[in-house]
Formats: structure tokens, sequence, C-alpha cells
């Protein structure tokens, strides 16, 4: 008899975005591996023509919406209250759960899978805690709100397990959340489960560069949200239309992919069709990509514009991040990034043993001229550390797996 695994999703509410491609590749995985898996996902995911299947739209008002509202401590409780009910709700006594999966959970999500777990039969609960405790979405974030608020709903999850008797185990996407973690681990008595692969890319299977191609400088990628970048890579192409390209990029391309719910406005649009008439060997990729595009064209661009805000970004991971160095160390390439020199990206570029080189400045030329040094610098020897390995060696789907495997 096949036994229940349901992810827990509330944030998965469209196709944009990393949560359709991890959650597509677990629901494959664990499908393979024997398990019943199904998503319960946000209600508008049902509304996709190619939702991803076994699908239960279960969540409605439970997603990334308004974190004024999630931030705050009474705010939190409420929704998680709310996404407690939605799980009741969708839950049947008659068809028990054997594993609850989570990922990509904010601590109002993890309070309200706390909850309905405080009254479930007794399950295996694997999740990954992918954001950092002191998350807000917000520039004007209260760390120590934000933190407190996470040691409530690791409390709850604590009581919940050991009220029911659930077999939990928590584990991290790098080692810089595994320490932040630390403290409020210890403080409510639960214990880390160490390091999983990256959410994804890792694992990834690119096709190598074709012979004689020119390389690429990958500018931007994905969805059009304020922090990612986009304004020094359109500062950046600005630059290169004003005053040519610095001798150690003669010959490479450009490239600039969109996929958002938000588009570009008229004049970042403008700007990157004259990139186009320019000559520039720009390619303006626009809509949705599928994973192994994705992956084939990232194989191709050993240098990467990744200047993600550091504060935004300052403890955030980041998907791209993962998804080119993976890509570049399957095709056993070499891989310069460039980008701010604090945040969560540039530590964890360190720890993968990438190079990594900021500019002196956030203009258009101080990033151009990064990127030319990028290119000079480049050479043969792929990521290769134990850390890297680790994290983008193997996809989170089989680690998840391999874990379920284990009596």
């Amino acid at each position: 008899m096949q036994h229940r695994l349901v992810i827990v999703d509330p944030s998965h509410a469209s196709s944009v975005g990393h949560h359709d491609e991890v959650n597509r590749q677990l629901l494959e995985a664990l499908i393979k591996a024997g398990w019943q898996a199904e998503l319960w996902a946000d209600v508008a995911l049902e509304a996709e023509s190619n939702s991803p299947q076994p699908l239960l739209g279960v969540f409605s008002g439970c997603g990334y919406e308004d974190p004024r509202h999630w931030s705050e401590l009474g705010g939190m409780v409420n929704l998680g209250r709310r996404l407690e009910g939605q799980l009741q709700q969708a839950s049947r006594a008659d068809k028990p759960v054997a594993v609850w999966l989570g990922h990509s959970l904010l601590p109002f999500q993890l309070l309200g899978l706390a909850r309905h777990l405080a009254t479930a039969p007794a399950a295996r609960v694997l999740l990954s805690l992918m954001f950092a405790p002191q998350e807000s979405f917000s520039y004007a974030s209260n760390e120590d709100q934000a933190t407190a608020n996470c040691r409530v709903a690791l409390a709850a999850l604590a009581r919940a397990t050991a009220q029911q008797g659930h077999e939990l185990q928590l584990a991290f996407p790098s080692r810089q959340q595994e320490t932040l973690y630390a403290p409020l681990l210890a403080a409510t008595g639960l214990k880390s489960g160490g390091i999983h692969p990256a959410v994804v890319g890792a694992g990834c299977q690119p096709q190598p560069p074709a012979p004689g191609a020119g390389p690429q400088v990958l500018l931007h990628w994905g969805d059009l949200k304020a922090g990612k970048g986009r304004e020094a890579a359109l500062a950046l192409l600005q630059t290169v239309l004003e005053q040519g390209l610095p001798a150690s990029l003669s010959g490479w391309g450009w490239l600039f992919h969109s996929h958002s719910k938000t588009g570009l406005s008229s004049s970042e649009r403008l700007l990157l069709e004259r990139a186009e008439a320019a000559g520039l060997a720009l390619e303006w990729l626009q809509g949705p990509i599928t994973s192994q595009e994705l992956v084939n064209r990232l194989a191709c661009c050993p240098v990467a514009l990744l200047a993600y805000d550091p504060v935004r970004y300052g403890r955030r991971s980041s998907g791209m991040l993962w998804h080119w160095a993976a890509s570049r160390m399957a095709v056993e390439r070499a891989a310069v990034g460039v980008g701010y020199a604090t945040g969560w990206l540039a530590a964890e570029a360190e720890e993968l043993g990438l190079p990594w080189l900021s500019p002196g400045a956030s203009d258009g030329g101080a990033w151009l001229a990064a990127v030319a040094l990028a290119a000079e610098r480049l050479d043969a020897c792929p990521i290769a550390n134990s850390y890297a390995a680790a994290i983008l060696g193997c996809t989170f789907a089989q680690w998840c797996s391999d874990c379920l495997a284990r009596a």
C-alpha cells in the first residue's frame, strides 16, 4: 500500500518563480519512489493550464502577501490560525498523512502547520527552513520581532511533535541559515538535521556549451521584483551603448531574461531594444523557460552579474546563484560572480569556492568594469570544494526521497 505524502506550500500560487520548479521535481521523485505524493498549494494554482499534479488547492490568503501583517505577532497568529483552518478542512480522517513535507515556509506558515500537527495523527515531518529567522521582506524590518515570531513558531512545532509523537527533521539550505537558526533551536529544544542540497539548480544536467560558441554574461534572469539587480544590468547596458566594450569582453554576448507578473517599463524596454539593435550580441528572452533550457543557458555564462540588493538579500538565499553555479559546475567550467560585497550571495559564493568581484561604486560604469575584470580573471578551475559538491551536486528532491527511505 502506498503511503500518503503531502507537500505543504501555501505560497505556490502560479507557475512564475522557483516554487513551481521545486514542487514539480519533488512530486516526480517522490511518486517514482513509491509515495502517494500530492501538492497542497494556493487555490489560484488550480487555474493554471499546466499546473503540477497531483494538486489540491487548499490555501487562500496565506501566501507572501502583506508582510506588514505577518511580521507582527498578532498578525502572524491570525494568519497561522487561518492556515490551520484550511489544513483542517482539507484533511480527511479516512486518509491519514504519513509524511508532511515543507519548504520555503515563513513563521506564520510554520505556526499554522504546527497548530494542525498538534491534533493530527503521528507522522514524519520533513521541513527545510529556507528563510532566515529575521526575514521580513522589507527594508524597514524589525529583526528582533521577526526572530521572536520565528521562535514562537518553532516552539509550537516542538510542542506538537512531542504531543502527537511526530518524527520531525529540520534541515537547512546553507551553513549560513543553519548558523542563524542555532540559538532558536537551542531555545526550543529542537535539533538541526544538517544541510541539504540547494532547493533549485542542484543536480542539474545541462548540455555543455557548443564548441566555438562565444561566452555570455548573465545580466538578469527571471522575475522583476525589487532588489534582483535589474537596475544594475540596465545601467551596465547603457554604459556599453555610450562607451563601448572593454577589450576583455570582445566576442562576449549578453543574456537578459524576464518572466514576471509585472512588466518592464517603457524606458527599460526601449533600452533593451536599442542594445539589441546595436549589435551587442544581446539575447533578450521573455516569458516562461523550461528548467532544462534554463540550465543549458546558464552553462554558457562564465560570468554572472548578480547585483542583488545587499539589504533585501542580506540573509535571503538566491535560487539564481545556485542555478548558475550548479550549471557551470556540472559542465566542469569556471565561473566568476559579480555583485555587492556584502549579503548572503557574497558569503555563499565564498563558501562555494566561487570567485566573487564587487565594484567600488554602483553605477553602470563600475558594474561594467567589474564584469570586464571577471572576464580577465576567468580560469580553467571549476567549482570543486566539498561544500559546493554537497550543496550543488544532488537534487533537493532526491535528498528528500533518500531521507524518507531511511527508517
